[in-house]
């Protein structure tokens, strides 16, 4: 791994992890001197952290977090919806063995690993998401495509900060939520090669999301933006 990217790794893993809140500043000079690097490494990751839109560009003002909103989310969700269901499809008729079985092996390691953090269960447990990622990276991979991938890529991470954000009430309300079976459901559709039913259950998938998050999560999501702490300025 190169220092460019441990360094962007670093910085979205604080992102995520909520160390560095929404709407919070970011200060390329604090973060060269936190993390022993040059201001050219900082910039580089700070601007590809905005075009996964996690990080705003505030012209010659700097860099901040991403605010958050329910328009936005909605936003996201439409067009993340479009997009995937799509690249599924396609990856469906055209994804070979290889691609039915790393489906199937990324499935196998998610129904497995534990939702939530044994310190903080009203956190998602980071093993728990990179275990999501790869599932849902897993299921669109054989679409063959590389710029819907990039597209897909960029609004799962943007994505990704509200559902990290969303709260203890959003953790109680997906409790009442089979997201294990919803999973299941998608990674048979698709190795059965059904890609309508594959296509509709993961947009279903995705709007539950979105209602999980508007329902429970936003309270806790407005705070968070309020206070604004761990800002690098």
């Amino acid at each position: 791994m190169t220092v460019n990217e441990d360094i962007y790794r670093r910085i979205r893993s604080d992102i995520l992890a909520g160390r560095i809140h929404p709407g919070a500043k970011l200060s390329p000079a604090v973060l060269r001197e936190r993390f022993g690097v040059s201001l050219g490494v900082i910039r580089e990751a700070l601007t590809k952290l905005a075009e996964q839109k996690l990080v705003t560009a505030r012209g010659g003002q700097g860099f901040s977090v991403v605010t958050l909103s329910p328009k936005e989310l909605g936003d996201l969700t439409l067009v993340r919806v479009d997009l995937e269901s799509r690249a599924l499809r396609l990856a469906v008729e055209r994804g070979d063995l290889a691609w039915e079985s790393e489906v199937v092996s990324t499935h196998h390691r998610l129904a497995r690993t534990p939702m939530r953090d044994e310190a903080d269960p009203e956190r998602t447990s980071d093993e728990w998401a990179e275990a999501h990622l790869a599932f849902h990276e897993a299921l669109i991979s054989a679409c063959q495509v590389p710029l819907l991938l990039d597209f897909c890529h960029t609004l799962r991470a943007a994505t990704e900060l509200y559902r990290r954000w969303s709260g203890p009430a959003a953790a109680k309300l997906v409790a009442k939520r089979d997201v294990t079976g919803e999973h299941l459901a998608i990674m048979e559709a698709a190795v059965a090669r059904n890609a309508d039913l594959a296509a509709e259950l993961l947009a279903e998938h995705y709007r539950r999301t979105q209602q999980v998050l508007l329902a429970g999560g936003f309270a806790q999501l407005e705070t968070a933006e309020e206070a604004a702490p761990g800002s690098t300025e």
